[in-house]
C-alpha cells in the first residue's frame, strides 16, 4: 500500500479543517450549540419584554434593543460556525460581539 493510500485510509487529511481536528470542532460546535439554544430563548424573552415595555411606554427601550442586537449577532456567529460558514469559534472562544455599526 502506498503512502498516499495509507493517508487516504487513515482519514488524517479529511479530519483536519482549518487546522482543527474535526473531533475538536465537533466539541466546540456542541458547546456553542448549547449556548445558542439559551441565546435564542433569551432573545424570545427579550422580544416579549420589549413588546410589553413598548405597549406601556409608547417607545422602545434602547438598552434592550442594543443588548438584543448583540445577542442576535452572537447567534449568527454560532450558526455560522456550526454550518461551517466560519472557522472561528464564537464566544467564549472569541470576543463577544460588540457595538459595531449595522451593515444595513
Amino acid at each position: 500500500m502506498s503512502t498516499m493510500e495509507r493517508t487516504a485510509h487513515s482519514g488524517k487529511d479529511d479530519d483536519n479543517i482549518a487546522g482543527q481536528p474535526l473531533r475538536v470542532r465537533l466539541l466546540y460546535a456542541l458547546g456553542v450549540c448549547v449556548l445558542g439554544y439559551f441565546t435564542f430563548n433569551a432573545l424570545v424573552l427579550l422580544g416579549v419584554v420589549q413588546f410589553i415595555y413598548t405597549a406601556v411606554n409608547k417607545s422602545k427601550n434602547e438598552e434592550i434593543a442594543l443588548f438584543s442586537r448583540n445577542l442576535l449577532r452572537y447567534l449568527g456567529e454560532v450558526l455560522a460556525f456550526i454550518l461551517f460558514l466560519s472557522d472561528t469559534p464564537p464566544f467564549p472562544f472569541a470576543p463577544f460581539p460588540g457595538n459595531e455599526p449595522d451593515i444595513d
